[in-house]
């Protein structure tokens, strides 16, 4: 008889049999897609955390925008990509100036709402947001100036509003949430027509597996699964989608020569090196952490899948970005 332990090491061990239980989720998911089940998990960075744990997150999200982005307030109207289970991120936005704020999410996050009220009133408490509060308790659905757009893919909103409100967006911004879009490449061309002349997207982007084969395998595992494949085990769930640098700076790249913007691309993270602190460009990096990550990338290229198999270290070595893009 299979204990539960045996079970999950044998699932851990072997990438096929994980990837198979990932395929018949991600059917699942397509299923509860259709159905309009859309509450999810994914995306609750404050369920379960403790208070001051929720407030440092979004205020750290928040600095990190004003930051890289070198901005100096936010104003206009702005759309947050995948808020998740919090407006707090909204909230700060609104105070610095914003008169408007949309949040798009596909899914809708599970909350707990004794303790987003306490993060709600606690954010208040520092940085003066009663104004925003149009009840006698937060309720985050009912936030002056916030609307929520639960159900719409980032794709489909943005398509639609470049048909009927282009150039509407002062900001855009979104952190790890562009690696689960099923398409974000398309999806930026259209966020782009959003935007005003002088405004400007901010999105940090993740492009490790999440957990879907580490940490029992190493960090590149996952490039050796087919396209074909990963598709199967992704296109109604929210894992990442194997988008790498590459394929937004074709896209970004074509977008500044029709004269439409100018952007900037700081690595955050390098695999087999993890984290680089302040993000910054490749050129910008220590040479040996860049050698070292670029030296992993090559002893692991054999096993990749074909469509990986040729793509330039460089692209490969990066596990994640913060893109800084300017509407001209």
């Amino acid at each position: 008889m299979w204990s539960r332990t045996a079970i999950n090491n044998l699932v851990i061990r072997w990438p096929l049999i994980k990837g198979t239980l990932m395929i018949a989720d991600n059917t699942w998911w397509r299923l509860r897609l259709s159905l309009g089940w859309l509450d999810t998990d994914s995306g609750t960075a404050h369920k379960g955390r403790f208070l001051e744990s929720s407030i440092t997150y979004i205020e750290d999200v928040f600095a990190d925008y004003k930051k890289y982005g070198g901005i100096n307030k936010f104003t206009g109207k702005l759309a947050e990509i995948g808020p998740g289970d919090s407006a707090g991120i909204a909230l700060l936005m609104r105070k610095d100036g914003c008169v408007q704020v949309d949040l798009v999410d596909r899914y809708c996050s599970r909350q707990n709402k004794q303790s987003q009220e306490l993060v709600y009133g606690e954010l208040s408490r520092r940085h003066d947001l009663d104004a925003f509060l149009t009840g006698l308790s937060w309720d985050d659905k009912e936030l002056m100036g916030v609307t929520w757009h639960h159900g719409d893919s980032a794709e489909n909103y943005f398509a639609q509003r470049a048909k009927t409100f282009a150039q509407d967006y002062d900001f855009i911004v979104s952190r790890t949430v562009m690696e689960h879009l099923f398409d974000p490449v398309g999806c930026l061309r259209e966020m782009a027509r959003c935007l005003r002349s002088g405004g400007k997207m901010l999105h940090k982007i993740d492009m490790s597996d999440h957990g879907m084969f580490t940490p029992s395998h190493h960090e590149l595992a996952w490039l050796g699964v087919p396209g074909r494949v990963l598709r199967w085990m992704n296109s109604h769930k929210d894992r990442p989608n194997r988008v790498l640098v590459y394929r937004y700076r074709e896209i970004l790249d074509e977008l500044k020569q029709q004269g439409l913007i100018d952007y900037s691309l700081l690595v955050t993270r390098l695999v087999g090196v993890g984290e680089i602190s302040p993000h910054r460009e490749w050129s910008e990096i220590d040479q040996k952490i860049r050698q070292e990550s670029l030296r992993l990338v090559e002893s692991k290229r054999p096993k990749f899948a074909r469509e990986c198999r040729g793509v330039d270290a460089q692209d490969l070595a990066i596990a994640g970005v913060f893109l800084i893009v300017n509407r001209l």
